[in-house]
């Protein structure tokens, strides 16, 4: 009986993990073609002007998203009901940071994105957390499609505005989740307070984000210039398909990580297979650029540099994995801020100095600093 338990529980992880894999892998393959593709009927300048009013959104949703994926897919593993809370204090900040938006830049779709992105980030967060992952297939290729559909639909219609609507629109089936957890779970700030720590930490930790994903596009883009902003836009986009499988290893292993599951071979697997990724990267990619796109050869050397970066970075999400299943993000939070601190810095000082090798470096650097830290940190604090 036990030895049958055993088999059914092995065949259900296979499963669980196949469907998380197969579905951000056509998702990511979706979504990487229709910038690709997009990158290839545009210039560099309208290239990086788009992600400069994305990198703004993003920097308006990082603020707003005080329920961070992380924290909802942690309590939603324990069976801690407290998605409508956590969305209630989310979407307040949500409204906030649109309403800056709509004053600062009179740019109505720019704050419904902001709601788009929340959407999106909570309703992940539960599936991940109560490990649905046939709905979590489901759903986000549905929005996957659909971006693809509307954004090169409505760029042809109305330009760069249109891909922010087509955006918008396809997070909209999201709702169905959140609504239904609003009306599972009850709002309970009292149930919240005792784990304030924990959630402030990811809060912070989320913040520290904001400057490795969308300030740096906002500082090369008005420091830099937008087609130099272009370039590294391609180069980040890149760099974001190449950290799929590891993204992918980090939503299978959080949930485990939670319930004390350590996984140990998945972990020394996905390394070997980042591994081969990078040097993909480094020295078979400069030859498809000038071929695939032509108008980014200036993105070649950000392209090789930063692929480097995605073996410190793994390892740092597999490290942060373990604490943040523990709920000890203090050491995850401190090593975020290291990285982000270092980014801002790297780009004012070696960006206009060195410009595209100073950037890409910068990065790299940035993601080494993070896992060196939780390395020490975690070492010592087990001895």
């Amino acid at each position: 009986m036990v030895f049958w338990n055993q088999i059914k529980d092995r065949i259900s992880k296979t499963k669980d993990l196949t469907a998380l894999t197969t579905s951000d892998l056509i998702g990511n393959g979706i979504t990487a073609a229709m910038w690709l593709y997009l990158a290839s009927i545009m210039d560099t300048q309208s290239y990086g002007e788009l992600h400069f009013m994305l990198s703004i959104v993003g920097v308006a949703y990082l603020l707003s998203l005080f329920g961070s994926q992380t924290t909802i897919t942690v309590y939603t593993s324990k069976n801690l009901k407290l998605e409508s809370t956590l969305y209630s204090i989310t979407f307040f900040g949500g409204l906030v940071s649109a309403l800056v938006i709509a004053l600062l830049f009179s740019r109505l779709d720019m704050s419904l994105l902001v709601f788009g992105f929340i959407i999106n980030d909570l309703a992940i967060a539960y599936l991940i957390g109560a490990k649905e992952y046939s709905k979590y297939a489901k759903y986000i290729l549905t929005q996957k499609f659909l971006s693809v559909i509307l954004c090169i639909s409505f760029y042809y219609a109305a330009g760069n505005i249109g891909i922010i609507h087509g955006l918008f629109i396809s997070y909209l089936p999201f709702v169905v989740i959140i609504y239904k957890r609003f009306k599972e779970t009850k709002i309970n700030f009292a149930e919240l307070k005792p784990r304030m720590g924990f959630v402030v930490n990811n809060y912070a930790i989320n913040l520290s984000g904001i400057f490795r994903v969308n300030v740096d596009k906002i500082l090369v883009g008005s420091f830099l210039g937008l087609s130099l902003l272009g370039n590294y836009a391609l180069a980040s986009q890149i760099y974001t398909i190449f950290m799929t499988i590891p993204y992918i290893m980090m939503k299978y292993l959080l949930p485990d990580d939670a319930r004390g599951s350590s996984n140990l071979k998945l972990k020394k697997l996905t390394m070997v297979i980042v591994i081969l990724i990078s040097v993909f990267g480094i020295f078979i990619l400069p030859i498809l650029i000038p071929l695939v796109l032509p108008k980014y050869t200036d993105a070649i050397e950000l392209v090789q540099i930063m692929s480097i970066g995605i073996i410190p970075a793994t390892l740092g999400l597999i490290l942060s994995s373990k604490l943040l299943g523990t709920e000890k993000s203090k050491h995850v939070l401190i090593g975020r801020w290291i990285s982000a601190i270092t980014m801002v810095g790297g780009i004012l000082l070696f960006g206009s100095t060195f410009g595209t090798i100073g950037l890409a470096s910068t990065f790299v650097l940035s993601n080494t600093l993070n896992v060196v830290y939780i390395f020490i940190s975690s070492y010592f604090k087990q001895k």
